[in-house]
């Protein structure tokens, strides 16, 4: 693994847990999960292992704060990057809409999975919506 590319992504992946942790306490949803998603594509199509091992715990650590079951995420993801993106892939040229469409589809299965848990809410449509512009905006400026 390329030194320069690891630290960036610890350091991103350390940050979101710390800050999922502390917005937890807050009562505040502040998920992030659309850029460990991000990171974990990204691991997976590189080879880095431990950034990968790491981005699944990350994932833990917001299922675990949310009250989600565990490996929900990493089901997620993993069923993204492995069905989804191949079959959209060639539909698009541009790598930032194809990362908008990929965070996209993470965060509607993500919104669906949660939705069979509980009942339906609008402010758990607006939470999502809020943490999918959030994520965009993270990917778009600093991934």
């Amino acid at each position: 693994m390329n030194k320069e590319y690891a630290f960036p992504y610890v350091f991103i992946l350390f940050s979101i847990a710390l800050c999922t942790i502390i917005f937890s306490t807050y009562f505040i949803a502040f998920f992030l999960a659309g850029v460990v998603f991000k990171i974990f594509a990204v691991s997976l199509r590189k080879g880095y292992n431990y950034i990968l091992m790491l981005s699944i715990v990350i994932f833990l650590i917001i299922e675990n704060t949310q009250g989600l079951k565990p490996f929900m995420l990493t089901g997620i993801a993993m069923l993204i990057y492995f069905l989804i993106i191949p079959r959209i892939k060639h539909l698009f040229s541009s790598e930032g809409i194809l990362s908008i469409l990929y965070m996209l589809f993470f965060y509607l299965l993500f919104y669906f999975t949660v939705q069979m848990q509980s009942s339906f809410s609008i402010e758990l449509v607006v939470v999502f919506l809020i943490n999918f512009i959030i994520d965009i905006l993270i990917v778009g400026f600093i991934l």
